[in-house]
């Protein structure tokens, strides 16, 4: 497991490295609210895959272990399963509901929210 870690961070490197390159900058609050949504909702969807191959997982052992001493701990495991999923997705309920009551929800939102510090016209 250790290695499977160290192996996805080193493979991962570039994508931090290169956080800053790609993109929009993080200009004002609605932006940063953006960029971190939208992280955020990367980051559920991940737990939710990782969860349901884990539920999967100790269906499939609980289906195969139907006879033996093992079966109790995979009954476990998918109640764990279960659980953790229900928790995740209510964690993504309630960043779409913080998401619509702060309004960063659909789009980035006006790129320009001040005037420009122009100078003043040339009149003729």
């Amino acid at each position: 497991m250790k290695k499977l870690i160290v192996s996805l961070a080193v493979a991962l490197m570039p994508v931090v490295a290169f956080a800053q390159v790609i993109g929009n900058p993080v200009r004002d609050v609605n932006s940063l609210a953006y960029k971190l949504t939208g992280i955020g909702n990367t980051i559920i969807v991940i737990l939710i895959a990782v969860a349901v191959i884990y539920l999967v997982y100790n269906i499939l052992m609980f289906i195969v272990k139907a006879g033996s001493e093992d079966r109790k701990t995979y009954q476990s495991g998918v109640l764990w399963g279960i659980v953790g999923l229900a928790v995740i997705l209510s964690i993504w309920g309630l960043v779409a509901i913080l998401t619509n009551t702060f309004g960063t929800s659909g789009s980035q939102g006006p790129t320009q929210q001040y005037p420009q510090n122009l100078p003043p016209p040339v009149v003729q």
